[in-house]
């Protein structure tokens, strides 16, 4: 089929491969039309005067140009740690969730259908409230499956966490869980916790702020002298390169900022509603229905009792 005869939709995906849209477009945009709108003022000034700048100021915005690079690759190295972070400990909740309800099921006794299926509500809560908890928090309620839960501790993933553990506690004293098997059970029952505690630390942690300061500081003063040198070396072209150092200088700092905190809602952050439903899916695999709704956990929407 030839290009033209595509549909709209095929064209804008076909476009959107090969230039991907960036999430922070609209503030980077912005700062780009200012650089340009500050870099023409500065080249039309010159023009109008026989200001003749001495070498020097070129040699030192290539030095400053130099150490940016620095400071640049040091921000993106740290901002990409601390996502790529948060997505390993998100997969190893996944994968310590389904462990435990794997083994919840095969090495109990005698439990009925429906204290699994809530069991596995408070697997699914606790991703939920974790989610919840790292956007800022929400109340116990919100949680859905516990919309007439009238308590509202401060830590909801923690009052989830002990609620795991009573109910295996439960099981063990009713005889429907081996001691041996209980062991068995604890390390993914205690992963939980361990995985919360390293997102909140992720979240408690920034980038220190010298560090983003002195970059911000570098990279204000380099994009206010380029274009004075670049005026006066290219002219009008010398315009066009400094929207270019802009757009990549401005474009990897806006983008550091956002990835250092993934756990949000922008573009870049980690989609934590999609993590919540991967471990929905795989419980309800494994403990049956649990009666949550099917749009529950990404629209928050409190289900019906």
């Amino acid at each position: 089929m030839k290009s033209k005869d595509l549909p709209l939709k095929d064209h804008a995906s076909w476009f959107a491969q090969i230039w991907p849209p960036l999430p922070v477009w609209r503030r980077l945009d912005a700062a780009v039309v200012l650089v340009i709108a500050y870099s023409l003022i500065v080249k039309f000034a010159t023009s109008q005067t026989d200001v003749v700048l001495p070498k020097w100021i070129g040699d030192i915005s290539v030095v400053n140009g130099i150490l940016l690079g620095v400071l640049l690759g040091f921000r993106n190295l740290q901002a990409y740690d601390r996502w790529w972070e948060a997505r390993k400990l998100w997969g190893q909740l996944i994968n310590d969730t389904r462990n435990l309800c794997v083994k919840v099921k095969a090495l109990t006794t005698g439990v009925p259908a429906a204290e699994l299926q809530a069991f596995g509500r408070l697997v699914v809560g606790f991703a939920v409230s974790l989610r919840n908890h790292l956007r800022g928090g929400r109340p116990l309620y919100e949680v859905p499956g516990f919309a007439t839960e009238r308590a509202n501790p401060p830590h909801v993933p923690l009052q989830f966490a002990a609620w795991i553990y009573e109910r295996i506690r439960g099981w063990q004293a009713g005889g429907r869980l081996s001691e041996i098997n209980a062991l068995i059970i604890d390390p993914h029952a205690k992963a939980l916790m361990d995985v919360s505690g390293a997102c909140e630390r992720i979240r408690s942690s920034p980038v220190p702020l010298s560090y983003r300061a002195l970059l911000r500081h570098g990279t204000i003063l380099y994009l206010m002298s380029a274009p004075w040198f670049m005026a006066d070396q290219y002219g009008y072209m010398g315009v066009i390169l400094v929207a270019l150092l802009a757009y990549f200088l401005l474009g990897i700092e806006m983008t550091a900022e956002d990835v250092e905190e993934p756990f949000g809602k922008d573009g870049d952050d980690l989609d934590l509603t999609r993590f919540c439903e991967t471990i929905r899916k795989a419980t309800e695999q494994l403990l049956g229905d649990l009666d949550l709704g099917d749009t529950a956990l990404s629209t928050m929407a409190v289900p019906k009792v």
